[in-house]
């Protein structure tokens, strides 16, 4: 067996990029650099992805168990006169040494020549990858534009450095394995050793089979042995695909590893929805995440909030619903867009995950989700609020395939954003009409702005909507009584309303079916939790809760209907929806009708379920029964 070295790059006559350069590439992104670890490890497994069979995407977070932390002490130390400019050999010397690897199966490999002097026929993933910097993309409607994706895998490193295990198909189709170790270290010069020529080093360093002048990958079954030695996943029979493992990963301000685990999660899915959708058959990213043997599962798009919206609005981009935006001068079809609007139960702020927060998503949604042709996630552009709090929005626009060429041109090196700036021409103007188009699809959303109003306590409305509507209730307990009291509140977006408690006389009651004849008892409901919104199996409600004082049985029945700008909707159109009530909630458990019996004193709630984008009126009828009444609660 082939023992892998370490070998140190000098910078040759004609000069070299020096580690430093390569570090600088990616510059300091201002968002989490996991978020660019997830981006960019995803987009090149995605682009290496083989047709017709699912992409396994999966992050491992190990600890060198001890059984092999003397073979990587053994094999990776590097030579004493290079180690204090390469880290990975104290790193290789502590215990639990932490390790965070990039799995992808169902992909092609790093395949190619091995050196970057010879000419590629076809593939030069290898070349790429692991030799050169600044490649253009050879990908057709791939991520990748820049080959600079690979920096934040060093940066990621406390030590600069990485393994990259790979087995590929041979020009035969034959699959072979690939083993070699990367790190950036500082650049500096030997000068001062008596047994070395002095000159200058770039500070990139290759860890494999070193020949005079540079160095080759640990092939076939040496890589396959030095790989299990080292603990690294193995290949199935007939499986390709390639392993990243990024050595003494930076995850400090993350917490444990499962709390780092279930962030990875939570990115992936942030970042990585559009290609994760089961509706894509085998034409898909199959994400998963481990630590220390323990899967961590993913968030499913589609159910979570508010990312789902996002994934609603993107399977309207092929039906009617979605519109083209186009450049008109020239004119140039520039791609689709569509939006998905809902009512909803306002996001704490300690709801929000850090990997929405990270993604520029920090609460409910008012932003549109940039993609082109790879289908992942470019950037969330955040747009106009809706004058509610409970009136949210997700868009979704995703570039015509025919520009992806010029929108891939206007990405920076973290992919993460449009830069007309970077382009000239038609170009620019293409990128810089597409957020105008956008602007103008969200202009609908800066509603004008409404002066507070308030209302009698006899009128049916309580804590009214803004100008776009909202989810909002009046609540009134039971029959006229004059002499009930009332009370305002500030109840929502600064609109000021009144909720009432009345009274209700028996006897006036007293033709009523069950009605005790002659009954002097007063039945009193009270307001005791004005209408307020919740969230329940993930539909939108409105919830008040009642008070009852009076001994006995009561009969409670729900008048609901919806509010108009004009006052109660009292006649609503043929067909319109009409809020419903959706259950009571007693004492004694549920009840699903429109009306309930209890037996008081006691409290109940009332469930609605509200028209989407209207104001609610609900209001509360108590009568009292017979004490032979049956049936209450």
């Amino acid at each position: 067996m082939i023992t892998p070295r370490w070998w140190s790059q000098p910078f040759p006559p004609t000069g070299a990029i020096a580690s430093e350069g390569i570090r600088n590439q990616l510059g300091r992104p201002p968002v989490d650099p996991l978020t660019v670890f997830v981006r960019e490890t995803a987009q090149n497994s995605w682009d290496a992805r083989l047709p017709g069979v699912e992409t396994v995407y999966r992050l491992e977070l190990t600890t060198v168990a001890p059984t092999h932390r003397p073979t990587w002490e053994r094999l990776l130390t590097p030579p004493a006169a290079v180690q204090e400019h390469l880290g990975v050999g104290r790193a290789v010397r502590t215990p639990n040494l932490r390790l965070l690897s990039v799995v992808d199966r169902g992909t092609k490999g790093l395949g190619g020549p091995t050196r970057a002097d010879q000419l590629a026929d076809g593939r030069r993933d290898w070349i790429s990858f692991v030799l050169n910097v600044g490649e253009k993309r050879d990908t057709a409607l791939g991520g990748g534009t820049y080959g600079y994706g690979k920096a934040v895998l060093y940066r990621l490193s406390r030590v600069g450095t990485i393994l990259v295990y790979t087995r590929t198909a041979d020009e035969t189709g034959a699959l072979h394995s690939r083993l070699i170790g990367i790190a950036l270290g500082s650049s500096f010069d030997n000068r001062g050793r008596v047994d070395a020529d002095s000159r200058p080093f770039t500070g990139r360093h290759w860890w494999g089979d070193v020949h005079d002048d540079h160095v080759e990958p640990l092939v076939g079954d040496d890589a396959d042995e030095v790989a299990r030695a080292l603990g690294l996943s193995p290949f199935e029979r007939g499986e390709s695909g390639t392993t990243l493992v990024v050595i003494d990963p930076e995850l400090d301000e993350l917490g444990d590893t499962a709390d780092a685990a279930k962030h990875l999660a939570e990115t992936i899915a942030w970042q990585l929805w559009p290609v994760m959708l089961p509706e894509r058959g085998t034409e898909r990213l199959v994400p998963e995440v481990l630590a220390n043997g323990r899967s961590f599962p993913v968030p499913e798009p589609a159910r979570l909030h508010p990312l789902s919206m996002f994934v609603n609005a993107y399977r309207k981009l092929p039906t009617d619903v979605a519109k083209t935006l186009e450049c008109g001068n020239p004119r140039q079809r520039l791609g689709r867009f569509a939006l998905e609007r809902t009512v909803v139960v306002p996001m704490s702020p300690s709801a929000v995950s850090m990997a929405a927060s990270f993604a520029g998503v920090d609460g409910d949604p008012h932003h549109v989700c940039l993609m082109r042709s790879p289908e992942l996630v470019v950037r969330y552009l955040e747009g106009p609020t809706t004058s509610s709090v409970h009136s949210v929005y997700a868009g979704v626009f995703r570039a015509d395939d025919e520009l992806d060429g010029v929108y891939a041109a206007a990405e920076p090196p973290t992919h993460d954003n449009w830069v007309s700036e970077q382009l000239t021409g038609h170009e620019r103007t293409f990128i810089r009409t597409t957020f105008m188009r956008l602007r103008e699809q969200l202009a609908v959303f800066r509603a004008p702005v409404q002066n507070a109003v308030s209302t009698s306590s006899r009128t049916a409305l309580g804590a009214v909507s803004n100008y776009l509507g909202g989810l909002v209730a009046a609540a009134f307990a039971s029959p006229d009584d004059q002499s009930s009291p009332h009370f305002a509140g500030r109840l929502d977006d600064g609109w000021t309303g009144t909720t009432s408690s009345r009274l209700d006389q028996a006897g006036a009651q007293g033709s009523r079916a069950g009605a005790r004849p002659g009954a002097a008892t007063r039945t009193r409901v009270t307001t005791l939790i004005e209408p307020h919104i919740e969230a329940v199996d993930g539909a939108v409600v409105l919830v008040a809760r009642y008070g009852v004082n009076t001994p006995g049985p009561v009969e409670l029945s729900a008048q609901l209907s919806i509010v108009a700008w004009e006052g109660r909707e009292t006649d609503p159109p043929a067909g319109a929806a009409q809020p419903r009530v959706l259950e009571w909630r007693t004492a004694h458990g549920p009840i699903t009708e429109d009306s309930c019996t209890v037996n008081g004193p006691t409290e109940v709630e009332l469930v609605v379920m509200p028209v989407p984008d209207t104001a609610t009126d609900m209001r509360v009828v108590a009568a009292p029964l017979a004490e032979s009444a049956e049936g209450a609660a």
